[in-house]
């Protein structure tokens, strides 16, 4: 009886554990996704202003409004779940940000914000850009 108990102690301690330890599993792999999100969202927002800034020659004011835009609409749930959709190595790797990109055009509200922002000469540039795609 004494060995039945013990055994029976013994499973419900490991059961515990084996809950234990998949629950801080499921925890570490919520926070890389989230920080290879994060990740992703600072690089790719840095790479497209200065795409935009060697093609628009943006001010630093403007770059900076710009990069705000970026940053707010990629953490949009919009934008949330195209990126959620690509595996924290496409993410990283780079291969994420043709999509982004193209969606991020796209975009009516990001495109009349940015107008917003740009001059007049700026947005010229932007649609002679925007008609050669």
């Amino acid at each position: 009886m004494k060995k039945t108990i013990f055994l029976l102690t013994l499973l419900a301690a490991f059961n515990i554990q084996a809950q234990s330890l998949k629950s801080m599993t499921d925890q570490v792999s919520d926070k890389v996704e989230s920080a290879d999100q994060g990740s992703f969202i600072d690089k790719f927002s840095g790479d497209q202003v200065r795409k935009w800034t060697k093609k628009l020659n943006l001010s630093e004011s403007q770059q900076s409004q710009i990069t705000s835009l970026v940053v707010s609409q990629l953490k949009s749930d919009k934008f949330q779940k195209i990126i959620s959709g690509f595996t924290p190595d496409k993410l990283l790797s780079g291969a994420a940000n043709k999509e982004v990109s193209k969606a991020l055009n796209n975009d009516k509200e990001f495109k009349a914000s940015m107008n917003e922002v740009l001059t007049d000469e700026q947005k010229e540039k932007v649609n002679k850009l925007d008609s050669k795609m």
